[in-house]
This record gives C-alpha cells, structure tokens and sequence, in this order.
C-alpha cells in the first residue's frame, strides 16, 4: 500500500460522554482523535480513551464527509478501542505491519483524521506506562510529532 492509500483509510474519531460519566472529570465529555480502517466492513482501531463511555461517536473522512459509529470495544491491557461505521465508509483497509521489524532510525509517515501527514522517524522502542491505563512493553516513538498531538 502506498502512504497516499494508507492516509485515506485514517479517519477522524469524534465521541460524546455524558457530563455524569466515570472518566468525564479526567478526559471530558468531548473527545476527538483518529482512527484507522481495518477492516472492509467499517471496522476502525483507534484509542480507547475516546471512546470509553461514549454516547454518540462520529468518523469523519478525509473528504469530510461524517457517518455515525458504535463504539464496539475498549481493550485495557492495550489501551485500544474498536468503533464499528454504521454505514458504509467505502475506505481500504490499512494492512498490518509487524512492529518488531521497525527499527531506530525508520522513516514513517504519521497521518491524522484532517488529512494532515508529517513525515519522521523512529527515535527509540521502550517501555511505555500509560498512568491511566496500560503499559506497552516496547511502543515505538517519533519525532517530530505531529502538530495534530503536540
């Protein structure tokens, strides 16, 4: 798959919590980040903390137009979520990779929701603890980051 393919299949993921929800102190009642298509049938992977509790969620493509999701699952040991189109987004399906073979120094190319891509690099593979849920035994960081998350 090309960079150009694979960005179409990234997707801006919107959710609503209601105000009186576990986490809405924590992470608010208004979320938004991004998504990829993994699946033909409309299945997106994004983090789970967007759509933790979510009463409504949203996905929006890189053509802005937005079709209402589910929020399927939100898996702790990983800190990833699944959120389910409930119609047809007609995207690809990303193809996954294998993590362990990325190595320090890597080029990637990061895509958000918007449609924005910066181009970077692998920087370091290490241990990652997320406070609020999860560790990751060997997240792989860039730089530079993405102007979409700081």
């Amino acid at each position: 798959m090309t960079v150009e393919k694979i960005s179409r299949s990234v997707v801006a993921v919107r959710a609503t919590v209601p105000d009186d929800a576990f986490t809405a102190n924590a992470l608010g009642t208004r979320r938004e980040g991004s998504g990829v298509v993994i699946r033909d049938n409309g299945l997106v992977l994004t983090i789970g903390y967007l759509i933790t509790e979510a009463e409504e969620v949203w996905l929006t493509d890189q053509d802005g137009r937005v079709v209402a999701a589910h929020a399927l699952a939100y898996d702790q040991e990983t800190g990833f979520g699944l959120v389910q189109a409930l119609s047809p987004l007609n995207l690809p399906a990303v193809q996954f990779g294998d993590a362990r073979k990325a190595n320090i120094g890597d080029a990637v190319t990061l895509a958000d929701g918007i449609g924005q891509q910066v181009d970077a690099h692998i920087v370091t593979k290490q241990e990652f603890a997320g406070y609020w849920e999860y560790l990751i035994d060997e997240a792989i960081f860039i730089a530079p980051a993405h102007p979409s998350w700081g």
